[in-house]
């Protein structure tokens, strides 16, 4: 599967794209491997944020600028929601893990309608292959074949 978004990707599709699990998973690796200091965490957070969107545009074949920065962006929200990293060292009443929870929540359903939304005018995809009528105008008139009458 390919990490470029395409209008006919699904929901669901979209939202499994978005996540730079690559990413994700160096990002796991590297936090068990260091000492347990806020600099250390925070710069390797900063790194592979930056590093998000260049590993997607050249690694996964992303072109659209809109997809890589709603990934850069998944990236942080996700780092946020678990409270991993550098927030392991912040403390209440400048982070709960309950609001990591919520904006996780929620960012789930953004992104995904943003990145799957088409041009108004175009047809949906199980009418693509019709052919359409011009708005206005109307539509053809359909000749009919008479049928002999049968005694």
């Amino acid at each position: 599967m390919g990490r470029a978004i395409e209008q006919e990707n699904s929901f669901l599709q979209v939202l499994l794209k978005l996540i730079p699990s690559e990413v994700i998973a160096v990002f796991v690796f590297i936090q068990g491997v260091m000492p347990g200091q806020f600099w250390p965490h925070f710069m390797m957070a900063l790194l592979l944020v930056g590093l998000t969107p260049l590993y997607l545009s050249l690694a996964g074949g992303v072109k659209s600028r809109t997809q890589l920065i709603l990934s850069t962006l998944s990236l942080i929200v996700w780092i946020y929601a678990m409270g991993t990293g550098p927030l392991r060292f912040v403390h209440p009443p400048y982070y709960e893990p309950w609001h990591g929870a919520v904006l996780l929540a929620v960012w789930t359903l953004v992104p995904p309608m943003l990145l799957t939304q088409g041009p108004e005018d175009e047809a949906p995809p199980h009418r693509k292959n019709r052919k359409s009528v011009p708005k206005g105008k109307p539509l053809p008139a359909v000749k009919t074949r008479k049928r002999p009458v049968r005694p």
